[in-house]
């Protein structure tokens, strides 16, 4: 191997392949390519840009929160007691199978061709009917054990959480938990907060509550990581707020929009200990569906305070290597 002698006096080495796991920072030229390379981890600070609109404008939706810019799935909503679900691919929303129950404010788990709906409002009374879908339809299947709006939630089609709301008797605000195992729902520990209209991100093994409304004072930032047996307070979010949406994983999450109480563009980002404010939502909103990870997600719906059909994509490089060029 041979140096090459790089600007402001750095020596880049030259190789013929390039490192197999390069550390964050580290920069060679690769003589097969040709070119300068570098490590960059997480680079960028991710936007929001606006995509396609919905079909039909509505709030107090649900979003399968392990999609994508270019695979979303929404479902239910308000006015009304919506059962409308609706698909995208990045660029045009596409009226799918209803819901069998039209519902509002339900939990929703899974990927826009494996997705769980559960809970919510349907007229006149809370819901506890759980759907799972195919990627064609929605089928009927067991019930949670108490019926709740306003839902936290999180995971997949077959393993999922069930955060906080309001469940009967009297729609009080609680901090129950209950987990989703592909047949039955199982009452597990409660939060420390109870809270209602908060999103959830990360697995049943590995959660994360994000913000909401509690009984008192109000809105909260307050963050709560669930290990699979417990839950455990860490750093709040910046901005307390409620309704908000959220997505991604445990230790690299987003949450966005909300009321605080104005309604909120304000997007910020947790990697596991801290909350760090990054580019805000072109639309402040409230009652969104949202789903996605921390380097590629989707926000439909919501209020603004009217009810809207804007849907955002948020998008941020990922880590990785990156060739580097000069001007």
């Amino acid at each position: 191997m041979t140096d090459y002698k790089g600007i402001k006096g750095f020596t880049i080495p030259t190789v013929s392949s390039d490192p197999s796991n390069p550390i964050m920072g580290q920069i060679w030229y690769n003589s097969t390519s040709g070119r300068f390379l570098g490590r960059a981890d997480g680079y960028g600070t991710g936007t929001w840009s606006s995509g396609g609109n919905i079909n039909t404008a509505r709030q107090q939706t649900s979003c399968a929160p392990d999609g994508t810019s270019t695979a979303g799935l929404l479902f239910g909503g308000a006015p009304g007691d919506v059962a409308l679900t609706e698909s995208y691919d990045g660029t045009t929303w596409t009226e799918v199978n209803d819901l069998n129950q039209g519902r509002y404010e339900a939990g929703g788990g899974g990927t826009q061709a494996a997705a769980l709906a559960f809970g919510g409002y349907s007229s006149p009374a809370v819901d506890a009917v759980t759907e799972s879908w195919n990627g064609t339809s929605w089928t009927e299947v067991n019930d949670m054990n108490v019926a709740g709006r306003g839902l936290g939630s999180c995971g997949t089609q077959v393993a999922a959480l069930a955060i906080g709301g309001g469940r009967l008797p009297g729609e009080t605000v609680t901090a129950a938990v209950e987990q989703w195992n592909g047949t039955s729902w199982t009452e597990v520990n409660d939060l420390n907060t109870a809270r209602v209209y908060l999103p959830g991100a990360g697995t049943v093994t590995a959660g994360l509550a994000m913000g909401g409304l509690t009984t008192a004072p109000g809105e909260t930032g307050a963050t709560e990581r669930y290990n699979g047996t417990s839950w455990t307070e860490v750093n709040d979010m910046n901005t307390a707020r409620y309704g908000n949406a959220g997505f991604g994983i445990q230790t690299d999450a987003l949450t966005m929009g909300g009321e605080e109480p104005t309604i909120s563009a304000k997007t910020e980002s947790f990697n596991g200990t801290s909350w760090t404010e990054v580019n805000d939502l072109a639309s402040a909103r409230r009652a969104s569906g949202a789903g996605g990870s921390s380097t590629d997600g989707l926000i439909a719906g919501g209020s603004v305070p009217a009810v809207t059909a804007i849907s955002e994509e948020w998008l941020k490089p990922a880590s990785g290597t990156v060739t580097i060029t000069s001007s």
